[in-house]
């Protein structure tokens, strides 16, 4: 009699529940894309939100291809930027996983070219933008790179030879040629496979990533958006870039789905062991104690976005962020995309939006994929 007393308050909390959950308000988070697409300089936008169920909702709005009128769709291959960069971490931390390297040993341990003068710096500096490695150089024109390098190696020589921006441990400075040095480190450590078979082995197949591939100017890719930027507040076609010399750290296109799968499996599946993502999503610190933003590829928290221009004085935006305590992120921003995916860790929900277009103001995909969360979160 007592076990189906309990029975039956167990399944009236559970139709409770349910009757008082709210439905995901699809119709209002489409319009809201929709008004941000309205723009001349914003030619699409994409986006997916997902949790260990599952996709939630996927949309495109907008071209993929504005000359040749193709709607974007959610199936669109978009570049994405740093977001890149989480791919690379995953697959690193696969390979730490597997005992194959070691987070805090010399990086000479695995790269032979890197020169042997320079102070000693360990991977997870490196994944925590705290190794004084340069980011672009100023004047030089590398973010529009249209050359082909055909290994890691040669793409080394961009900067090996630079100075440090500041000795390894003691500062933060956000580095895409730090990557680089990883996916260098990887194939080094691994001994078999170079870093794009790594990718492949280590986090594309097991995680099904059907949409996600690297962004090889000279493949013939289905479903691949063309990219756009702007001059004088007018929409024109991206100049052509190669980025065979930053695969991970900005060389990937994907749909939203499919990095939304991807950041919720790093909090509901057995991709990683659990300590080990629990260290990715920790803030590095530095020599002398004090944290920085990143974990282990992972942006952690907030931090800065709170003292940005376009933030600080956002009630709405703030409130937003403080509704998300336990969120870990990244940004990316490439010639002809920006991106912004968002896994809130309390929920197991992430959030990946994306628009085909670069130096564009109008729509602002940090906002939107806030407020996506938002609508989802209340819908639990």
């Amino acid at each position: 009699m007592l076990y189906k007393s309990l029975l039956f308050s167990a399944l009236s909390v559970a139709l409770c529940f349910n009757a008082f959950a709210k439905p995901l308000p699809e119709n209002v988070i489409s319009a809201m894309f929709k008004e941000a697409v309205n723009h001349d300089t914003v030619p699409g936008i994409t986006m997916a939100l997902g949790n260990e169920k599952g996709i939630m909702m996927a949309e495109g709005f907008g071209y993929a291809d504005v000359e040749n009128h193709v709607a974007m769709t959610p199936h669109h291959k978009v570049r994405i930027g740093s977001v890149s960069k989480l791919i690379a971490t995953a697959a690193m931390m696969r390979l730490y996983d597997e005992g194959k390297i070691d987070l805090d040993a010399p990086v000479t341990d695995y790269v032979a070219d890197w020169p042997k003068d320079k102070p000693v710096m360990t991977l997870r500096q490196l994944a925590s933008h705290t190794a004084g490695i340069r980011h672009y150089k100023e004047g030089a024109n590398e973010f529009l790179l249209n050359e082909t390098y055909p290994d890691i190696n040669s793409a080394l020589a961009m900067f090996k030879d630079d100075p440090l921006e500041f000795s390894p441990g003691t500062d933060f400075s956000y580095s895409t040629f730090a990557w680089t040095l990883v996916s260098a480190a990887m194939e080094g450590a691994d001994g078999n496979r170079d870093f794009r078979q790594i990718i492949e082995q280590e986090v594309f197949a097991p995680l099904a990533l059907k949409e996600t591939v690297f962004d090889d100017q000279f493949t013939i890719i289905e479903n691949r958006a063309r990219p756009y930027t702007t001059e004088e507040n007018t929409l024109i076609n991206a100049p052509q870039t190669d980025h065979s010399y930053k695969w991970a750290g900005g060389g990937f296109i994907a749909s939203p789905s499919d990095i939304v799968r991807f950041a919720v499996a790093h909090v509901a599946s057995d991709f990683l062991a659990s300590e080990t993502t629990k260290s990715m999503f920790t803030r590095a610190t530095l020599n002398n104690g004090d944290e920085v933003g990143y974990g282990i590829g992972w942006k952690v928290g907030f931090g800065d976005y709170r003292e940005r221009e376009a933030y600080k004085d956002n009630v709405e935006a703030l409130k937003l962020m403080d509704d998300i305590p336990t969120a870990v992120m990244h940004s990316g921003g490439s010639m002809g995309g920006i991106t912004m995916t968002i896994l809130c860790r309390e929920h197991n929900t992430a959030v990946t939006v994306v628009k085909n277009v670069s130096g564009e103001k109008n729509a602002d995909v940090f906002m939107l994929a806030l407020k996506t969360l938002h609508y989802a979160h209340t819908s639990y």
